[in-house]
């Protein structure tokens, strides 16, 4: 769409799905359009601070150099920092290994004020290495400047002094590398190689290589396996790892060489390919060609440059493995093998030399040779006398030739003590003290004992039985040697406070303080019809009960049963749903909401119709009229008009046919109906009776069951039939209803969430005496994805906390004078508390029943405790009607229904004995104090306590006292009470003390004025 169309468009809703279409494109191109210019305009602007950013920090390196005398750096780096180094202006550059380096490399280095350039190389050994071979060779880049130079002969000095080689090392280089190379005399001072009988030697083979078939790149399993073997001689000859390298021609030969050398034996040992080692040295080199094959192809040792760094790099040593035959055909190496001819330095075995024994020499050829030299000398014994009289076990060895580090495992000869024992231990070892056991007599006890020899027997613990007898009759199980225990660990039998038998050490039994768990299984079934898992201990002597840990086995409302354990919610079924119709079936789990089907409904017959949807109850009547089709088996169906066609006969399968079931089946016109889910054939009479039986009496109570139908024989359920599909579909739908209320809805779930926090929120109870719940309840609130059974859970367990909170606050309020009567109170507290907190994620019926019996006796445990706090006296003078209730309610058998019966007629009996008051008297004998004192409002208070007393004369405090009651401080000083000290409101009715400001008129009501 154009620009001038959209102008003229009013209303969009008026537009056709086309134009719509075109309209929409529209506007999508100019929003694109709008983003990539937004897009580029913050490129713009991201690159130019990009570009402030790398200005700032080349100005930074800058500042940097200028500050030094010498800089050195990679040409790589020269490339990076090429800005910089123009604007630093360097007059001298020095280009190290300028052969190697790439002419455009060099030329990046180079300034205006660059005076002087100095190259140092070598244009013969390895040139610079292009990324791209055709490029390499097709425009000469892998010459570099110093070759270019030579090549056109500029001016150039050449260092004839080497420093490196010995010179029968230097002679494979010359003439036939190099015209000229003399030695420096620092060469000539190299010490021979230990362990061989020449410094330099080719080893010659014709075992051929293998070619790597993921590769280019090829290797040789003979030369790596001898130059292994080497490597190992060489290093037991006392060199350090970091004076031998292995250099190979190829990549392949390197990776089967590291695969040959484990990391712990060969650590320290460089192994590379010859082009990554020039510039390098070493005082041996060991070198692998790796080339041997039937095509004599050579590739590489065909290019002098890596034969001359191959050849160059050994300082005191140089041993070459290859097929010098087939290497030969070479010139360059032809003019080397007669060199080497000429000294005796090439054959096909390399030959060993024992260092302890000169004339025992060894020829090795390949890996397996090496055998004759296992510890790198020869197969002669050792024979070295140790330190320690023995001889040394090992083959003849040139490391550790004065057996400093050779540690002796022969048994120890030395004699440790008197009695002449030997040490046991072996001769490296250091010798302890004798431990051969020898008798000797304890002192203190007389008793003859194993020692060991070197201890005192003093010092022994005896370890003959003791022979005392405990306080408790018992025989004392300690040692001799050992102090006999108070705590007898002999089992006997015990009665605990719950009635039960239990064996426990002797010790616990005589101790009445100390308490013992019992074990004993409890013996209650609990109201989920499963035994309790707990003890008697654990189940506070059945008063609460643990967990059901059962399976639960409870029929869910889909018919199927329940798999979790029985303390947990029973969650939405996870079987495959097995819901269907004439049309599909879903493919869900039970547990989840299944689509309703809203095909119409395939119930149809001559006589009657259905117009409904599939998932729909009926709106047509069954119909009664037999069916006229014909068996396959020629007999003519016993079914009904509309009904799918049974499968039984009633003359080919009479027996079962004609079966009583209802009553009606060997009626000769009885019909009869197949249900699909099971098979079964019953009579349609009383299969409708039946059908329509539950809902009869369920209507007259007002109620329905909610759940499916299910065959009168088999009980299983009823989910297919177009007969009774009104039944179906009504209990379907009913079923939904409750799977949507169990699963809820996420609205209803997060509407739940808000007022059980805003509810928590109120507790101020909780917050005051149960912090730690509180702030456990907080977090629980705020966890996401609950589930609406978890919130349920969730408020009982704030319902049953506030409970015990309003305990604990009447325990704070009220009962400070009853100290010991508090601990078996919030002894009780703390184990409701205990259970409240069990990490079940719910509380079963058997539970529940019994936290409310619990908080019931708890509720009149603290009742009687604010009694009696309230009225010492009364409650001494009562004492034994007290003790009786008292008695009752800490008792740890559960709190029973009759148990509860009894309290309330004992709580009934001490209303007028023991008030409910905070005076701990009636109103009758509060009128006649009053009366008796004739003292006005205002003039009576209470101590901290709660105690009452009075004040006479203007009835302000001008003394202090002590409470008769509990001794605590009263009265005051200048008509101010002391701290703690209140009016007594509930005596005579004042609301302030009678000397104040505000009991002028405040104590009095008028109205008794104005007659």
């Amino acid at each position: 769409m154009s620009v001038e169309e959209e102008r003229q468009i009013r209303d969009v809703w008026i537009l056709s799905l086309k134009d719509r279409w075109r309209l929409y494109r529209l506007w999508v191109l100019r929003y694109r359009s709008y983003l990539r210019t937004e897009a580029l305009a913050s490129e713009k602007e991201y690159q130019d601070a990009a570009e402030r950013l790398n200005e700032i920090r080349r100005r930074e390196d800058l500042c940097v150099l200028q500050q030094a005398r010498v800089v050195g750096m990679t040409t790589t780096g020269a490339a990076k920092y090429r800005q910089a180094l123009q604007e630093l202006q360097p007059r001298l550059v020095i280009v190290e290994e300028a052969a190697e380096v790439l002419e455009a490399h060099t030329i990046t280095t180079l300034s205006k004020a660059c005076q002087h350039l100095i190259l140092i190389g070598d244009h013969q050994q390895l040139r610079p290495s292009a990324t791209v071979y055709d490029l390499a060779k097709n425009f000469n880049l892998e010459v570099s400047m110093f070759e270019r130079l030579v090549g056109v002969n500029f001016p150039f000095v050449r260092l004839n002094y080497q420093h490196r080689m010995r010179p029968s090392i230097a002679r494979l280089l010359t003439p036939h590398i190099y015209e000229t190379l003399e030695n420096h005399p620092s060469v000539l001072e190299y010490d021979n190689v230990k362990g061989l009988l020449t410094n330099l030697f080719f080893v010659d083979h014709c075992h051929f290589e293998e070619e790597i078939k993921d590769g280019r790149s090829h290797q040789n399993p003979h030369e790596a396996q001898f130059v292994v073997a080497l490597c190992r001689y060489l290093l037991l000859q006392g060199y350090k790892a970091s004076q031998i390298t292995i250099l190979t021609t190829y990549t392949g030969q390197l990776h089967c060489l590291r695969n040959l050398m484990p990391s712990l034996k060969f650590a320290g040992v460089k192994v590379h390919v010859v082009d990554k080692y020039q510039g390098e040295e070493n005082d041996i080199i060991i070198l692998s060609l790796v080339r041997s094959n039937l095509q004599r192809r050579v590739g590489f040792l065909n290019i002098s440059n890596r034969v001359c760094v191959a050849l160059s790099r050994a300082k005191m040593g140089l041993y070459c493995i290859g097929n010098m035959e087939m290497l030969s055909s070479v010139k360059l190496w032809s003019n080397i093998l007669h060199t080497l001819r000429e000294q005796g330095q090439v054959g096909r075995a390399l030959t060993l030399s024992c260092q302890n024994h000169p004339d025992k020499q060894i020829h090795v050829s390949c890996s397996e040779d090496f055998k004759g030299a296992p510890e790198g000398g020869c197969v002669q014994p050792c024979d070295y006398r140790l330190d320690c009289g023995h001889v040394c076990t090992r083959m003849c060895h040139p490391y550790d030739a004065e057996h400093k580090k050779y540690k002796c495992t022969k048994d120890c000869p030395k004699v440790l003590c008197e009695l002449g024992h030997r040490c046991t231990r072996r001769c490296h070892q250091e010798c302890g003290k004798c431990q051969v056991r020898v008798d000797k007599i304890i002192p203190s006890c007389k008793h003859n004992q194993k020692v060991p020899c070197h201890q005192d027997p003093e010092t022994f613990v005896c370890q003959e039985p003791c022979q005392k007898t405990l306080p408790c009759g018992h025989p004392c199980k300690a040692t001799c040697g050992e102090s006999c225990s108070t705590q007898c660990m002999v089992k006997v039998e015990m009665q605990l406070e719950c009635g039960h038998m239990q064996e426990e050490p002797c010790y616990i039994s005589r101790d009445h303080k100390r308490e013992s768990n019992c074990r004993s299984k409890c013996s209650t079934t609990l109201k989920c019809g499963h035994p309790c898992p707990g003890t008697c201990y654990g189940c506070c002597q059945g008063c609460l009960h643990k967990a059901c840990t059962h399976k639960c086995q409870q029929t869910l409302v889909c018919s199927h049963r329940c798999r979790e354990p029985c303390v947990r919610d029973c969650p939405p079924c996870s079987v495959r749903c097995e819901n269907r119709c004439i049309h599909s079936a879903c493919m869900k789990t039970c547990g989840q909401p299944c689509a309703p089907c809203n095909e119409p409904c395939e119930w149809q017959c001559p006589h009657h119709s259905c117009t409904k949807l599939c998932h729909e109850p009926c709106d047509r009547p069954p119909c009664s009229v037999p069916c006229n089709n014909t068996l396959p088996c020629g007999h003519r169906c016993i079914g009904l008009c509309g009904d799918p066609c049974p499968n039984k006969c009633r003359i080919c399968h009479k027996d079962e046919v004609t079966e009583i079931f209802f009553g009606n089946e060997d009626d000769p016109d009885a019909c009869f109906i197949q249900l699909e889910d099971c098979k079964h054939l019953f009579e349609t009479t009383g299969m409708d009776q039946y059908m329509n039986l539950d809902e009869d009496q369920d209507a007259e109570l007002d109620q329905r069951a909610i759940r499916l139908k299910d065959c009168p024989r088999c009980r299983t359920p009823i989910r297919r039939n177009l007969r009774y599909g009104t039944h179906i579909n009504r209990s379907l739908a009913a079923i939904e209803m409750v799977k949507e209320k169990i699963n809820g809805v996420p609205d209803v779930i997060k509407q739940k969430q808000e007022v059980l926090s805003l509810q928590l929120r109120r507790k101020e109870i909780l917050k005051k005496h149960l912090p730690n719940k509180f702030a456990f309840l907080k977090e629980k609130l705020k966890t996401k994805d609950l589930s609406l059974q978890q919130l349920w859970h969730l408020e009982n367990l704030m319902t049953y906390l506030e409970s015990v909170g309003k305990l604990k606050a009447m325990q704070e309020e009220h009962m400070s004078l009853l100290l010991d009567k508090i601990w078996p109170f919030s002894s009780k507290v703390e184990e409701v508390l205990r259970f409240l907190l069990d990490p079940t994620q719910r509380f079963s019926d058997q539970q529940i029943a019994d936290l409310e019996r619990e908080l019931k006796r708890l509720s009149y445990l603290a009742e009687l405790n604010v009694r009696c706090g309230m009225s010492p006296i009364r409650s001494r003078v009562y004492s034994t009607e007290i003790q009786q209730l008292r008695e009752i309610l800490e008792d740890t058998l559960p709190f029973s229904e009759g148990l509860e019966r009894t309290v309330k007629q004992m709580f009934t009996d001490l209303d007028t004995k023991l008030p409910r008051s905070g005076l701990g008297i009636t109103d009758e004998e509060r009128e006649l104090i009053l009366k008796a004192i004739g003292l006005n409002k205002g003039h009576w208070y209470k101590c901290p306590n709660g105690h009452v007393y009075a004040i006479g004369e203007c009835g302000g405090a001008m003394q202090q006292s002590k409470c008769p009651e509990c001794d605590a401080a009263i009265g005051g000083t200048n008509h101010n009470l002391i701290q703690g000290n209140s009016v007594a409101t509930e005596m005579d009715g004042a609301e302030h003390a009678a000397w104040s400001d505000a009991a002028n008129l405040a104590n009095f009501d008028l109205q008794n004025f104005e007659e």
